[in-house]
């Protein structure tokens, strides 16, 4: 049987949708003002990890991964008073590169910006 989603065993396309999870997580706890995971570490293989289309891995790619990881950091780091413009600061550099590499996910990213209800 043919696999239905051709991009789901790429090891990048499967770490993105762990570090959608991640990030879900990291805002829930940002809502609730408990301290957030680091993740700093697992999200660095996007640098590393084979795409579905190697194409996509350009000097572009890497300085867009470098940015989002760079802005990961700085939301780890961050006090709690910045917790939250910096989270957002991270959403904006996630959807930053999908525009540019892969629109599929942009409409799931942007609700991460959504607040909880």
């Amino acid at each position: 049987m043919a696999n239905r989603f051709p991009n789901e065993d790429a090891p990048l396309a499967l770490l993105m949708r762990e570090m959608f999870s991640d990030m879900e997580e990291i805002k829930y706890s940002i809502e609730r003002g408990d301290e957030i995971k680091a993740y700093l570490k697992k999200h660095s293989e996007l640098l590393h990890a084979r795409p579905t289309n190697p194409q996509v891995k350009t000097a572009t790619f890497e300085l867009m991964g470098s940015a989002y990881l760079e802005s990961l950091k700085m939301l780890e780091e961050s006090p709690k008073a910045l917790l939250q413009d910096n989270f957002k600061m991270v959403i904006q550099t996630c959807l930053g590169c999908h525009q540019q590499y892969c629109p599929g996910p942009i409409k799931r990213i942007n609700l991460l910006n959504k607040e909880a209800s």
